[in-house]
């Protein structure tokens, strides 16, 4: 009797263990909760649980996109957020979330780094690859204030293409 005993208390925390790993939606509102409480650590990290249990859910994409965003916003790393940018171009980049992370990527080069040739080859590409897309107009106003910087660019490119000891 105590060996049955014992074999349906191992079998019961058998089954729970499976029970006890977080569901994608749990996972995401943990991630919001801890970014709410600008508890930023946590919050990657269960942005990053998304993304490694459940990597072809919808919300994975979105976890990519919220870690970038935190870099972007809060932890104020421009250039690690458009590596996490580029994250989410490289791995769903059928998803809406590919997208913004193209447009946000030129949007850091253009208004927090100065990389304005950067910032205008990123558009271009946004153009060319969403022409009716609801951010075309911003990137549009973007690119706009940009063409001060275009005359610069082009006269420094021909610079050192005409020097090859630059």
């Amino acid at each position: 009797m105590k060996t049955i005993s014992i074999l349906l208390i191992l079998l019961h925390l058998i089954s729970c263990s499976g029970r006890s790993s977080k569901s994608v939606d749990r996972l995401w509102h943990d991630a919001e909760q801890y970014r709410n409480q600008e508890n930023l650590k946590d919050t990657i990290a269960s942005l990053k649980l998304i993304i490694s249990k459940y990597p072809t859910h919808d919300l994975a994409a979105q976890a990519q996109f919220q870690i970038a965003d935190i870099y972007l916003n809060d932890v104020k790393d421009f250039e690690y957020a458009i590596e996490e940018f580029q994250k989410v171009i490289r791995s769903y980049p059928n998803h809406d979330s590919s997208k913004k992370s193209l447009f946000m990527i030129a949007y850091i080069y253009n208004n927090y780094l100065n990389a304005y040739s950067d910032a205008i080859i990123y558009y271009n590409v946004f153009k060319e690859k969403y022409p009716n897309d609801e951010l075309f107009p911003s990137v549009e106003y973007e690119l706009n204030g940009l063409k001060k910087f275009q005359s610069i660019i082009d006269s420094l490119n021909t610079v050192v293409n005409n020097n090859p000891n630059i």
